[in-house]
């Protein structure tokens, strides 16, 4: 095993795979890197996880605990879709490695029947947060569309490599002035922001 330390918490390696599975997806990324990431050995990340396919599992429901609590966070007695919006967006901001390995569990899903399970597991409790902050059925709809194309504007980076004016346009007009892209994701060695 590597001489570094490994962190001491659960939650601090899940932090540094999110930085790592974040920035590269779960099939771009490797053992290696996460563990690399981590700041420990790739035997002990093999160790510890048991596959890179369980540590995706885990780190996407550490990434959607923070997404699901953000929207609880939000709930009022009425369903007020720019608050919840606005949560979400502030996730974003503060905690974008967390939105993007959310994200990049729905292309490995076609693949990995396991990781789609967990796709629709964490999809349905976000669906259930947004329900219980009083959405109804066609408002959790339009809502949860828009928090997609959030992801999707995101993972292309449109915000930051576009060159289209009306690409740009509509990334503003959905992310809002200062967003972060994919591109401004912290250094590998800062870890969460």
């Amino acid at each position: 095993m590597s001489s570094r330390r490994p962190p001491a918490r659960n939650d601090e390696l899940l932090d540094a795979a999110l930085v790592a599975f974040a920035a590269r997806g779960y099939f771009g990324t490797t053992t290696a890197q996460v563990a690399e990431q981590m700041g420990v050995s790739q035997p002990y990340v093999i160790q510890t996880f048991g596959s890179k396919r369980e540590l995706f599992l885990r780190t996407h429901a550490h990434a959607g605990a923070r997404i699901v609590a953000a929207f609880r966070g939000a709930a009022d007695e009425t369903f007020e879709p720019a608050r919840l919006g606005a949560a979400y967006l502030r996730l974003v901001r503060t905690d974008l490695p967390a939105v993007l390995v959310h994200a990049h569990a729905f292309s490995a899903a076609p693949a990995e029947a396991e990781i789609a399970a967990e796709a629709r597991r964490l999809f349905q409790e976000i669906t259930a947060a947004v329900r219980a902050a009083g959405a109804t059925v066609p408002e959790a709809a339009a809502f949860l569309s828009r928090g997609m194309l959030i992801n999707t504007l995101l993972l292309m980076d449109a915000a930051g490599s576009s060159e289209d004016a009306d690409v740009l346009a509509v990334a503003a007009a959905v992310l809002g002035a200062a967003s972060p892209s994919a591109a401004s994701l912290p250094p590998e060695d800062e870890g969460r922001r």
